[in-house]
């Protein structure tokens, strides 16, 4: 942008990008578009825009731990120590609250969505001998 069109770019471009890489589902240049700018801000010890850019991705990405540790070292860096201390402590109670991961599966016709060792599920007997049956086909055991 600088070479082409003597332009530095500022944070509205950054969201702009992000927003329209998003809307077209290409998640990862979304990503390669904000991390470089929170790498930098951090070696520039510009605390502000940082802030910007982590709730920024927050609105899409809440439970990116890695946002929150380039936001605690840009604090560091800048000496915001007890402010890189309650982010920290924040975190990982965000990390404690995280849902757990889910796997999906499809039992005569509907998906069902189940956690590893909950056994709560309405169908969970089915679930389960749909599972082995597909271990019996996959690996030719039961």
């Amino acid at each position: 942008m600088v070479e082409h069109y003597n332009i530095t770019p500022e944070f509205d471009h950054y969201a702009y990008m992000t927003d329209l890489l998003g809307r077209a589902g290409k998640l990862e240049e979304a990503y390669s578009v904000w991390f470089p700018l929170l790498a930098a801000c951090r070696v520039h010890k510009n605390v502000d825009l940082v802030e910007k850019v982590v709730m920024r991705i927050c609105e899409f990405d809440s439970g990116n731990i890695s946002v929150y540790v380039l936001l605690s070292n840009t604090y560091s860096s800048s000496g915001r120590y007890k402010d890189a201390a309650n982010l920290r402590s924040m975190s990982s109670k965000k990390v404690d609250r995280k849902r757990p991961a889910s796997s999906w599966i499809t039992v005569e016709k509907k998906v069902h969505a189940f956690i590893a060792g909950d056994e709560c599920h309405s169908c969970n007997d089915g679930i389960i001998n749909a599972l082995h049956g597909y271990s019996a086909r996959k690996y030719g055991k039961r």
